[in-house]
């Protein structure tokens, strides 16, 4: 059997960053029950991401902080592991061991992200590549678009719902002169649960970040 996650991580962060799209433009909303979208557009006033913030979880839940000086750290639950699919270049994820629902970090410096110098290196030019990776493809139910914050920094942020019922959310924003990606996907619960661990958790620091 095929598993979405591998996919997901190869497609988005080993080839989407090739090709550009522009698909962001203005406010839309998710998709309705039932309607597949085919353009995604965010807006300077939407912060809703659609997926529920589980931001009641525990300060009691043992964590353990993940990342590198060079993609960022974030807390995830301890019980987590580490996992590399092939296929995902220098990525860094984590699996809770399902190898179904995944967290990938990865940043980008213009040269890696393939940007020419006529174009302009921002958060918003990579989640128009994003975007453009779910355009018209037919395992995907809907997507859309928000803009939210991690650790304070405004982020664009991605969100797919895929026909099988996985789930998926990238985050893109940018600090000093490197532009950030942290997706997560998986189910909805899973989903619900780790975006305050985003959110709140990450820093450039080893021993930053806030414990949930």
């Amino acid at each position: 059997m095929i598993k979405k996650g591998f996919l997901f991580a190869m497609t988005l962060l080993a080839g989407l960053l090739l090709t550009s799209c522009s698909l962001i433009r203005t406010v839309l909303p998710p998709p309705s029950s039932g309607e597949s979208s085919s353009s995604i557009s965010i807006g300077d006033d939407d912060s809703s991401s659609g997926f529920d913030d589980d931001s009641d979880v525990s300060s009691s839940i043992a964590t353990q902080r993940i990342g590198s000086d060079d993609y960022g750290y974030i807390d995830i639950p301890d019980n987590w592991i580490k996992f590399t699919d092939a296929n995902a270049g220098d990525s860094i994820q984590y699996s809770d061991g399902s190898n179904y629902n995944i967290v990938t970090l990865n940043a980008y410096t213009r040269e890696k992200a393939n940007i020419s110098a006529g174009e302009d290196f921002t958060p918003e030019t990579l989640a128009n590549r994003v975007a453009s990776n779910w355009d018209g493809r037919k395992d995907v139910d809907d997507y859309w678009g928000a803009k939210t914050t991690v650790a304070g920094i405004d982020s664009y942020q991605v969100n797919v719902n895929f026909k099988s019922g996985q789930q998926a959310a990238t985050w893109i924003f940018k600090k000093g002169e490197k532009i950030y990606m942290i997706t997560v996907e998986g189910d909805e619960d899973t989903l619900s649960e780790l975006v305050a661990y985003v959110e709140d958790t990450w820093s450039l620091s080893k021993d930053g970040g806030s414990s949930i």
